[in-house]
């Protein structure tokens, strides 16, 4: 009896979690489109999220807490606990690092590279969390399978922006995925904020 009371409380359980699955939003890429302008046009914007990276042998799991304004990007790098691993600012081509110990550098793209071994893709990323290629430069269209998926290439970079959900009335990607030579660079947005 207490078995068949188990079974019927993991079945009731299957089925409620069946019916509280998210609805998908389905989106029109012409309407992502003629949006475009509008989500350019917001010059400030905070995102929290997940962020993972693996190149060569090694690989990092941080939380993301970013948030651009019309002058700068600030990302606040953690660990799952909360600890603070790094503070990344940058503006006008200038990036200061600040790590765990609070001490800020203004460091050149190529000391960047050094310290953590790749560079990202930076001046970029503004962009394609939003939803688009950089304007300001070149971008090969590599596939729109759906209204829920958009690759590209740009700046040697393979872009896939996944999983768009609607935030204040613009649909956002809530997963970009970059893969530049060894390089895998995966960001899960958890969160946009007023």
């Amino acid at each position: 009896m207490k078995r068949l009371f188990l079974y019927g409380l993991m079945v009731t359980q299957l089925f409620a979690c069946a019916f509280l699955a998210p609805l998908k939003n389905e989106t029109d890429h012409n309407a992502r489109a003629t949006n475009k302008s509008a989500i350019l046009a917001i010059n400030q914007w905070h995102l929290l999220g997940r962020l993972s990276v693996r190149h060569a042998k090694e690989s990092g799991l941080t939380k993301l807490d970013w948030q651009h304004s019309e002058l700068s990007d600030e990302l606040i790098l953690s660990t799952s606990l909360g600890g603070v691993l790094a503070k990344l600012s940058y503006m006008d081509n200038r990036i200061i690092v600040a790590g765990s110990d609070g001490i800020s550098h203004v460091v050149t793209e190529q000391e960047l590279h050094s310290q953590i071994g790749y560079l990202p893709p930076l001046n970029h990323l503004k962009f394609w969390v939003r939803g688009f290629p950089n304007p300001e430069i070149d971008v090969q269209i590599q596939q729109v399978d759906s209204s829920d998926e958009l690759s590209f290439e740009q700046d040697g970079w393979d872009v896939e922006l996944t999983r768009f959900e609607t935030f204040s009335a613009f649909e956002l990607p809530t997963k970009v995925s970059l893969i530049k030579g060894g390089l895998k660079i995966k960001l899960v947005v958890d969160e946009w904020l007023d």
